[in-house]
């Protein structure tokens, strides 16, 4: 099944969503998480919002894939995953 891009947003909203609210999450996620950047970058005619955040959610989602202590990286960036998942949930209209 191909996702349009609306599902992608919705897909990583999910996964950020519970980054944020259990403070874990497993390395698959993450990937996951980098492998949605690649495509939703590959869209045309993002909101200007959202093109500026995937390079963090795409670094975040590297790093946390190949962290020793992913549940310690997933803490340390709780704000920046609330910031994103607003600008997500507000983009994805």
């Amino acid at each position: 099944m191909v996702l349009n891009v609306n599902n992608q947003l919705d897909l990583l909203h999910d996964l950020l969503s519970l980054h944020a609210e259990e403070c874990c999450g497993s390395s698959s996620e993450c990937q996951q998480i980098s492998r949605l950047i690649k495509s939703i970058q590959q869209q045309p005619n993002m909101n200007s919002k959202l093109v500026d955040i995937l390079d963090g959610i795409d670094q975040y989602g590297n790093l946390g894939a190949n962290s020793d202590n992913l549940d310690e990286h997933i803490t340390s960036h709780q704000p920046d995953i609330q910031q994103w998942l607003q600008i997500i949930k507000d983009s994805n209209h």
